[in-house]
């Protein structure tokens, strides 16, 4: 699973909209999308905030990319 998959995963488990996912993370939901779809891979940075607004770490989702 790539770490846009995980994050789509995330964040559809939490209830959330990209919409809703950009506001309490300050990522715009269209980069939220190209992550989702892998048309662009996530910054640390961006990483960082998306998995701090769902209440993760980022080792999290580094542990499962590894595991695949």
């Amino acid at each position: 699973m790539t770490i846009g998959e995980r994050i789509k995963a995330e964040r559809e488990q939490c209830g959330w909209s990209k919409v809703e996912l950009a506001k309490r993370s300050g990522v715009s939901d269209r980069t939220i999308g190209y992550y989702e779809h892998g048309q662009r891979e996530p910054q640390f940075e961006a990483i960082g905030k998306i998995m701090k607004a769902m209440g993760f770490q980022m080792q999290f989702v580094k542990m499962e990319e590894k595991n695949e």
